[in-house]
C-alpha cells in the first residue's frame, strides 16, 4: 500500500512537471506574441533614431533629403504617436474582452505596417502636419495592442507560469528597441538611407500579421490542434479567476478602487520617466556624448539588451518565489517595482549630481533604463492580479491615462532643452525623470496590492458565470 502511494505521488509529480515544462501550444502562442511586441515597439521607436538622420544628413547617407524641422517640430512629430495611442485603449480592452484579441491585434499591426511603409512619403511630401497625422493614426491602431495581448494572456498563461510567460511576451517591447535602435542606425547609413528604416520595418510587420492570422487563437478552447491534456491543464489552472462568458464591466467599482488608482499612478509615472529617456536618448548621445549615428544606435540599444535579459531572469525568480510561497505576491510586486523605479531614480540623480566621464554617463543611463525591467514583475503584471476577468480593460485604462505623459514627455524636453549641446539642460531632464520615478513608486509601496479584487467576480457576475438569469 505504501509503495503504491509513493508511486502515485511520484507519477502525479512527474505528470505535473511534464505539463508545466514541456513545450506546448501555449508556448507557441506566447512566442508569436513576443515577436508581435518586438515589431510593434520597433515601429514605435524607429523614429527616435531616424529623425536624427532625417534632419541632419551629415549623420547618415548624404544622398537623401534633409528635412528642415526645428526642435519644436521634431518634438511634435515624436509625440504625435501618443496623441492617437491614448484614444483607443479603453475601447480596445472592451472589444478584446467581448470578441477576443486575435483579429484586433492583427488589424492593429497591419495598419501600423502599412502606415510605416508610407512614412517617407508622408515626411517628404506632406511635411510636419501629414507626418503627425500618420504617426497619430499609427498610435490609434497600436492602442489596441496592449489590451488585446493582455486579454490573450489571461486565457493562455496558467497560474504557475504567469510571471514568466507574461514577462516574456511584454519583454518584446525591450527586444524591439534592442533590435530597432542599432538597425535603424545602420540602415540610415546604408545605400537605402533613412527611408529604408520604414520600408523594411513595415514589410516585416505585414509578414507577422499573416503568420499570426494563420496560427494565433483567442484561447485554448478555440485552438484547433492543442492537445486535450494541455487544454485541461490551462483551463483548470485559471478556473478560479477567469469566467468562460463575457461579464459586465463594473465601472463604478473599478474607478473607486484604491488599488486601481495606485496602479494608474504607478503606470503614469513610469511612462513619464521612461519615455523621456527612451525618445531622447539618441539625441543626447549624438549631441552631448558625440557619437555618430552608427555608434549611437548601438549605445542606445545596450540598455535594452540588459533590460531584456533581466526581465527573463526576474520573471523566473518571481515564479519560483510564488510557487514556493517565499514572499507574498503583494510584497513581490512592490520589491520588483522599487528596484525598477528607485534604482533607476538613483542612477539618474547620480548622472545629474556628478561630473561623470562619457563612459560613466553611458553606465548610469544604462542602469537607469535596464533596472526598469523590474516593472514587468511589478505593476505591469498587477492588472492580472487585481481582476483577470477585466485584464484588457484595466490595462487599457492605465495605459491610456499613462500615455498622456508620453505626449508631455517629449514636449517637456523640447521646452527644457533649447540647446541640444547644453549638458546642464539635459541634467534637469534627468532629475525630472528621477523625481517622478520616486514619487510614483512611493505611492505604490504604500497603497498597492496583488490581491484579486471582489469586483472581479461579484455576486452578479457569479450568476452570469454559472449561466443563471439575473432577472427573477
Amino acid at each position: 500500500m505504501y509503495s503504491l502511494k509513493c508511486f502515485t505521488i511520484k507519477y502525479l509529480t512527474l505528470k505535473r512537471f511534464i505539463e508545466e515544462f514541456s513545450w506546448g501550444e501555449r508556448h507557441k502562442q506566447t512566442l508569436i506574441l513576443f515577436f508581435g511586441m518586438v515589431i510593434s515597439y520597433g515601429l514605435r521607436v524607429n523614429l527616435s533614431v531616424a529623425i536624427v538622420a532625417m534632419t541632419d544628413k551629415s549623420s547618415a547617407n548624404r544622398h537623401f533629403i534633409e528635412l528642415p524641422w526645428n526642435e519644436s517640430s521634431k518634438s511634435k512629430v515624436l509625440s504625435s504617436f501618443f496623441w492617437g495611442y491614448l484614444i483607443t485603449q479603453v475601447y480596445a480592452g472592451q472589444m478584446a474582452q467581448k470578441y477576443g484579441g486575435k483579429y484586433f491585434l492583427a488589424g492593429a499591426l497591419g495598419v501600423s505596417g502599412v502606415l510605416t511603409i508610407l512614412t517617407p512619403a508622408s515626411a517628404i511630401h506632406g511635411g510636419v502636419l501629414v507626418m503627425c497625422a500618420n504617426r497619430m493614426v499609427q498610435g490609434m491602431a497600436q492602442g489596441f495592442i496592449f489590451p488585446a495581448v493582455n486579454v490573450l494572456l489571461s486565457k493562455w498563461a496558467p497560474a504557475s507560469e504567469k510571471g514568466r510567460l507574461i514577462s516574456f511576451v511584454f519583454s518584446g517591447t525591450q527586444f524591439g528597441s534592442l533590435v530597432m535602435l542599432p538597425t535603424a542606425g545602420l540602415l540610415a547609413s546604408s545605400s537605402g538611407g533613412w527611408p529604408a528604416i520604414f520600408y523594411i520595418g513595415g514589410a516585416f510587420t505585414l509578414v507577422w500579421v499573416l503568420v499570426w492570422s494563420l496560427m494565433g487563437a483567442n484561447s485554448p478552447s478555440e485552438h484547433q490542434t492543442i492537445s486535450e491534456a494541455e487544454k485541461k491543464f490551462i483551463i483548470n489552472s485559471l478556473s478560479n479567476t477567469i469566467s468562460n462568458k463575457p461579464l459586465p464591466t463594473p465601472w463604478g467599482k473599478i474607478f473607486t478602487s484604491i488599488p486601481m488608482w495606485t496602479l494608474i499612478i504607478a503606470h503614469l509615472t513610469q511612462n513619464l520617466g521612461f519615455w523621456i529617456l527612451l525618445t531622447n536618448m539618441p539625441t543626447y548621445i549624438n549631441y552631448i556624448l558625440k557619437f555618430d549615428i552608427k555608434s549611437n544606435g548601438f549605445l542606445s540599444a545596450m540598455p535594452y539588451l540588459i533590460m531584456w535579459i533581466l526581465i527573463i531572469a526576474f520573471s523566473w525568480i518571481s515564479d519560483y518565489i510564488r510557487t514556493h510561497g517565499l514572499i507574498s505576491n503583494t510584497n513581490q510586486r512592490k520589491i520588483w517595482n522599487s528596484l525598477a523605479h528607485w534604482g533607476g531614480a538613483l542612477a539618474l540623480v547620480s548622472l545629474y549630481l556628478f561630473d561623470t566621464s562619457t563612459t560613466g554617463a553611458i553606465v548610469l543611463l544604462t542602469a537607469a533604463l535596464s533596472l526598469n525591467s523590474g516593472v514587468f514583475t511589478g505593476f505591469l503584471t498587477n492588472h492580472l492580479d487585481l481582476a483577470p476577468n477585466f485584464a484588457g480593460t484595466l490595462l487599457g485604462i492605465t495605459n491610456s491615462i499613462a500615455n498622456i505623459t508620453s505626449i508631455l514627455g517629449p514636449l517637456l524636453v523640447g521646452f527644457v532643452v533649447t540647446d541640444n549641446c547644453n549638458k546642464d539642460q539635459w541634467g534637469i531632464v534627468f532629475l525630472c525623470s528621477a523625481s517622478v520615478f520616486f514619487i510614483g513608486n512611493l505611492l505604490y509601496v504604500i497603497f498597492g496590492t496583488a490581491d484579486t479584487q471582489s469586483w472581479n467576480d461579484s455576486s452578479i457576475n457569479n450568476k452570469i458565470k454559472n449561466g443563471e438569469n439575473e432577472d427573477p
